[in-house]
């Protein structure tokens, strides 16, 4: 599966690989129905795309695509036009260290990784609770 980031790069991922091809970057979706100030955050896209598929009914929210922690100053400057920021980050030191900086620098942070808290992502939660409902 592939998607193309905000800097025209292009994020490539399957089980055996993830790559970018060109320039890598975040990626932005802009509800543009209705215009909000609520931003939900991700690592990866796998996440964004359980979130919703979960989600009971379309979401009010922006959602940022990170694709690599390393990435989030490239988005900061974005952020600081939200009111609410939800977060849906790795349960690792990566997603620990980005979860601070941005709770450090910005109000109103909601840290969701709690939902998923003995999994190292929403992806990987995803999975293993899927494969129990099969049984």
């Amino acid at each position: 599966m592939g998607f193309k980031n905000d800097f025209g790069g292009f994020e490539v991922r399957n089980k055996y690989l993830k790559i970018c091809l060109g320039r890598k970057g975040i990626t932005l979706i802009e509800n543009k129905i209705n215009r909000t100030k609520e931003v939900s955050i991700f690592e990866d896209f796998f996440d964004y795309l359980i979130f919703r598929n979960l989600e009971k009914e379309d979401s009010n929210s922006d959602f940022l695509i990170l694709n690599s922690t390393s990435k989030l100053f490239k988005a900061q400057g974005r952020l600081k036009k939200y009111d609410k920021i939800s977060l849906y980050l790795d349960n690792d030191s990566n997603g620990e260290v980005t979860k601070e900086i941005i709770q450090k620098k910005y109000r109103n942070v909601e840290d969701c990784s709690l939902l998923y808290k003995d999994f190292k992502d929403l992806n990987e939660w995803f999975c293993f609770s899927t494969s129990f409902s099969n049984i």
